[in-house]
């Protein structure tokens, strides 16, 4: 999991990087910097709660480890 949690967030922060660049090179305006900008604030603290709601379901033990709808018996 923990790698996971650093793979999205590295991910999402490249993103970040690459936005920069365009706004550095002139390559997109102010306005649409400040437009990713938002939407990649608003994508990082929703992955945060994700992160954090799947670690507490498999702290307590009532997460599962496969995506399906069967568990295990």
């Amino acid at each position: 999991m923990w790698m996971l949690k650093w793979i999205t967030k590295a991910s999402l922060s490249e993103t970040l990087t690459r936005v920069i660049g365009l706004k550095a090179t002139g390559q997109i305006s102010q306005s649409q910097f400040q437009q990713i900008d938002t939407l990649h604030y608003e994508v990082e603290n929703k992955l945060l709660r994700l992160i954090g709601s799947v670690e507490k379901k498999r702290d307590n033990g009532t997460g599962i480890n496969r995506i399906s709808d069967e568990r295990e018996i």
